[in-house]
């Protein structure tokens, strides 16, 4: 079938010329309501929108689509001249086709509106002149709509440099996120460009309004370099981040959002230096934005550079007086340079503006303590003079003390929570791991570091511990007739039964074994085994086994009682000894493969390691809380 005849288009390099009859003909082939329409048209789009990238739009020989399901050397028959009639269209006919026609002009005349409100970037970044450009009546008119969508979001997929608040007008408006979860949808569009929309909408953005000043600039470029340096840091690609950050700075070097990414990567790289003046140059541009002496303030304190960031921490402070952030980093600094009475004293400033503020409440208590130590360590009558008013002042305190008791009933809650939450997991994890693995946890790891364990005697093999996995060599294999096999109940469930021949035929049932009970002989002493198939041809034949890597599984009682009747038999009874048969569990003799940990089980694991780090920090707040 040929693709342009499908696309109703000439033969073609123009990438736009094939989106817009394949838009057009979506229209008559809808993939909800004719879906094999639909795969043809899409078929036909692929396959020229490849040739058009390849440069192969116009061949010399038109491409074919061949129906597979045709013999490939079938010869094409003759196709014979017939005569056919014009059909004479009527006026309904007529009016129907122009309306296909101007509904298509209409769609194009739109996507020309959009293409003119992208190109102008102030115009672009202002999401009132989307809402006026959605509320055409084009985008609302129901036939219409679902063409205007696709070919809109076709046009997104090279052109969405766009502020977050125009994207979510747009899905206000569309839709899309519902539909990118379709799988027809995800076909026909990028899976690349839907995962970014989605990033358009959860995450906060940057902004767009500081380019406005940087007229001269490839706006699209810029954003692309400072989007690819945002997603490289997320995903800490340093050297990625690094290029796109330079890139970007070519172009435009004094917008903020780039700045403070530029300053996030010199923290990464432990280049202060270079953090300190990225924000420095940030606060030049916003001066009046305390939020960036905030992040400076913290990069001179992570460097251990405790005067400028008290100083930095004093400045805010002389702008808004009980900025809780910059209180508390003042207390934390006046900490590290000594000045333990002036820490006190913010912190006491901290606690008076939040009440609430618990880490405050613990810094407070531990000072008090400390400083309640050191006193007592003075000379006896330096010590009462020091002593008297700490004693006084912690007396008069009584609502410290409420808000003392308040913050450790808060952290006691807190950790019994926590602690609920661990037991929880703990049996997620457990459960999740044996489920697939077969193995608890620590048996696991014991294999994982041990390997399996070679037993030459009864004497180890009756002090192992089920779950363990062995190697051994059985000898003097015998079948006891009692087979293993999976029984489902009324509800469909499947358990693990094991029933003797005997039982099995007085029953009149039929079932399918999936595992055969022998007993041999382990350096002279009987022991029981669970054989496949092919081992139990084997041990027919040869009497002996080498278990290559067997497990360690406790005894079924109902296979216990089976085999001590079995071993009274006079055959049986003169060659076993079942006063020295190990009872406690047997040997699955099939071999075995350990299987990696699920993804649940270390989706549980790195949860737990969460909440015990959450756990320890709390209970070192408690300590805290308690010590005076």
């Amino acid at each position: 079938m040929n693709i342009w005849r499908i696309l109703d288009i000439d033969p073609t390099e123009d990438i736009s010329t094939i989106k817009k009859a394949y838009a057009k003909k979506l229209k008559l082939h809808h993939p909800e309501d004719d879906p094999e329409g639909y795969q043809q048209l899409r078929e036909a789009y692929d396959l020229a929108i490849k040739m058009a990238k390849k440069g192969q739009g116009k061949p010399r020989m038109e491409p074919i689509l061949v129906d597979p399901s045709l013999p490939a050397e079938e010869e094409v028959e003759e196709v014979v001249p017939t005569q056919t009639v014009q059909r004479v269209l009527s006026i309904d006919d007529v009016h129907e086709q122009l309306d296909r026609d101007n509904q298509v002009d209409s769609i194009d005349d739109f996507i020309e509106q959009v293409q003119a409100l992208y190109d102008d970037f102030p115009a672009r970044i202002n999401h009132e002149n989307w809402t006026r450009l959605l509320h055409s009546d084009l985008v609302w008119d129901i036939q219409q709509g679902r063409f205007v969508r696709e070919r809109l979001f076709d046009f997104l997929e090279e052109h969405h440099h766009l502020p977050k608040s125009v994207w979510v007008k747009l899905e206000e408006c569309f839709h899309w996120r519902e539909l990118i979860e379709k799988p027809y949808y995800m076909d026909e569009h990028s899976e690349e460009f839907c995962a970014y929309y989605r990033k358009q909408l959860d995450e906060p953005g940057l902004r767009f309004d500081t380019l406005l000043q940087a007229t001269d600039i490839d706006h699209d470029l810029f954003l692309s370099y400072r989007d690819t340096a945002y997603q490289a840091l997320k995903e800490n690609q340093l050297e990625l981040a690094n290029r796109s950050l330079n890139a970007a700075i070519a172009l435009f070097a004094d917008d903020p959002d780039l700045l403070r990414l530029l300053g996030e990567y010199c923290q990464r790289i432990g280049d202060m230096d270079g953090a300190i003046d990225a924000f420095s140059r940030i606060i030049s541009l916003q001066p009046d934005t305390i939020d960036n002496y905030v992040a400076r303030a913290y990069i001179w304190y992570n460097h251990q550079h405790f005067t400028e960031a008290r100083n930095e921490c004093e400045y805010i402070l002389s702008q808004v007086p009980n900025h809780a952030e910059a209180l508390s980093l003042l207390g934390k600094c006046q900490l590290e340079l000594g000045d333990a009475a002036l820490a006190k004293a913010t912190f006491q400033q901290l606690l008076a503006a939040n009440p609430h503020d618990y880490q405050a409440l613990i810094m407070l208590t531990q000072l008090r303590a400390d400083m309640v130590k050191q006193a007592k360590n003075l000379p006896a009558k330096e010590r009462d003079l020091a002593l008297q008013p700490l004693i006084a002042e912690l007396g008069e305190r009584k609502g410290l003390h409420k808000q003392t008791k308040q913050a450790l009933r808060f952290q006691v809650i807190y950790t019994t929570v926590v602690l609920a939450l661990i037991v929880l997991f703990h049996s997620l994890f457990s459960g999740a791991f044996e489920d697939h693995t077969g193995l608890g946890p620590i048996s696991y790891v014991k294999h994982v570091v041990n390997g399996p364990l070679h037993i030459t005697s009864a004497y180890e093999f009756d002090r192992m511990e089920p779950d363990q996995f062995i190697t051994t060599r059985i000898t003097d294999a015998h079948p006891l007739g009692i087979f293993q096999y999976q029984q489902k109940d009324a509800d469909g469930n499947s358990t693990t039964t094991y029933e003797s021949y005997i039982s099995v035929a007085k029953k009149g049932s039929t079932v399918a074994p999936s595992a055969w009970a022998y007993i041999g002989h382990l350096d002279g002493a009987p022991v029981i085994l669970l054989a496949t198939a092919e081992q139990a041809v084997k041990m027919n034949e040869t009497k002996t086994l080498e278990i290559v890597q067997g497990k360690i599984q406790e005894m079924p009682e109902e296979v216990l009682d089976d085999a001590e009747e079995i071993l009274q038999q006079p055959g049986l009874k003169s060659t076993y000894d079942a006063t020295s048969l190990v009872t406690d569990h047997l040997i699955d003799a099939k071999q075995h493969k350990l299987a990696w940990p699920p993804f649940s089980a270390a989706f549980c694991g790195i949860i737990l390691l969460l909440l015990y780090r959450v756990l320890f920090r709390t209970l070192y707040k408690i300590h805290l809380l308690t010590r005076f």
